[in-house]
């Protein structure tokens, strides 16, 4: 996939939005798909000039968020495109590329992957293997403790996880309020609203 500046990405949203030019035309000018075109416009309605720029960070995104937006995709009729602006993602195919691994793979899928090359040295990989306590029993007050231990872990990530969403929904809110404003505070208010 062609990586394009910020400064491009900019002035064809401009050009765009501007009403001077529409998508179809804009693909034939800079031979760049309709389709993308239209994700930057979307992207920088929804986030302003961050919807444009590339992330030089990769985000990591839990496998409760993952599945959220799966859920959320499958239950609602919105578009990935619509879907990502909601959780405020820029790329919608990383909700594409879950679905499918998730469908692939169950649960699995969405776990993060350790990146980079393997141990290779025999010697190095014994010296990263743990001793076996299969020999150690747990005894019944420990497992207990335990156990109402990871229930109570289990409760209280659920209650972040609700905390996470609402926060989430929240700032997308607030940013969309932002950007209605910033809209309604131009002179080609009108023009936009396409």
């Amino acid at each position: 996939m062609a990586k394009y500046s910020y400064e491009l990405k900019k002035k064809i949203v401009e050009e765009y939005l501007s009403g001077k030019s529409s998508y179809l035309v804009l693909e034939d000018k800079y031979q760049i798909a309709y389709s993308q075109i239209r994700r930057w416009v979307n992207n920088y309605k929804h986030f302003g000039d961050e919807g444009l720029m590339r992330s030089r960070n990769k985000r990591s995104y839990s496998v409760e968020f993952k599945l959220e937006a799966i859920k959320r995709y499958e239950t609602s009729e919105c578009s990935y495109q619509q879907l990502a602006l909601e959780l405020g993602l820029t790329n919608p195919s990383m909700i594409v590329n879950w679905r499918r691994k998730y469908l692939e793979e169950g649960v699995e899928g969405l776990l993060p992957h350790k990146r980079g090359r393997p141990m290779s040295n025999i010697k190095d990989r014994k010296q990263t293997q743990k001793p076996s306590n299969e020999s150690e029993p747990i005894e019944a007050s420990t497992r207990e403790a335990l156990e109402n231990r990871i229930k109570e872990l289990e409760a209280e990530n659920e209650m972040l996880t609700i905390q996470k969403m609402y926060l989430e929904e929240l700032r997308s809110l607030v940013r969309e309020e932002k950007m209605n404003k910033r809209r309604g505070s131009s002179p080609n208010s009108e023009n936009n609203s396409n």
